[in-house]
């Protein structure tokens, strides 16, 4: 929030012209971010994930270390309609650990079903990626539009957005960026050229630089590899 800070002049200083001080500049994102990848600390997200067929809520933290993400462990709530029974709303919450390359999806008995070689830990975005110093630097050079993003999470804020084509596939992506440098909410719009086999994303973050400790679960829990 920017301040303006006014001085009285009394009749004794006729003439006299003070001068305001000017508003501090928005922080860089790229130093802020470079700032809050310290290990052991990181960011709460939100998300709501909407494709052609299924609406999903995907909640959690983000654990940074060497200079990037490190870890997320999040729940994945399939959202319902309101005929659902709790026993089917249960039955559609999961949990995923991602540490590194490796993801871990709990097997609804207990254990952990172990995957390698998938998208490395981050918001699991496969159009936008913003959680790198690199990342967020190229996606913000290649803006097309900067304006008023409005308050989010307390935070006065600035919205860019611009398009990427891939080979079959084009993304519209809005990202919000604080008066401190950090990013607060992500946005990407994603389909076929065709129009076809859409997916919404809409990423909300906060706690900046809370503690976080992620870990792969316990190897006598993990039932399956593949």
């Amino acid at each position: 929030m920017r301040r303006l800070i006014a001085f009285a002049g009394s009749a004794a200083m006729v003439g006299t012209v003070l001068a305001t001080p000017a508003a501090a500049a928005p922080a860089d994102p790229l130093q802020a971010l470079a700032a809050r990848l310290e290990s052991a600390h990181g960011v709460h997200y939100e998300t709501v994930q909407r494709t052609d067929d299924a609406t999903y809520k995907i909640y959690g933290d983000l654990q940074f270390g060497w200079s990037r993400v490190k870890a997320n462990r999040a729940i994945v709530e399939r959202v319902l309609g309101p005929t659902a029974t709790q026993e089917e709303r249960h039955e559609n919450i999961s949990e995923t650990i991602w540490v590194g390359d490796d993801v871990y999806h709990d097997d609804d008995n207990g254990g952990w079903k172990l995957k390698r070689d998938v998208t490395a830990a981050g918001l699991d975005d496969p159009a936008v990626h913003a959680l790198s110093v690199a990342e967020i630097g190229a996606l913000l050079k290649s803006a097309k539009k900067k304006s008023a993003g409005g308050v989010l999470d307390g935070v006065s804020t600035t919205v860019y957005e611009g398009r990427i084509r891939g080979k079959t596939r084009v993304t519209d992506w809005k990202v919000w960026i604080g008066g401190d440098g950090l990013i607060r909410r992500v946005t990407s719009d994603t389909a076929k050229k065709d129009g076809k086999d859409r997916t919404v994303r809409d990423t909300h973050l906060s706690e900046w630089g809370k503690q976080v400790w992620i870990y792969a679960p316990d190897q006598r829990f993990v039932t399956s590899t593949n």
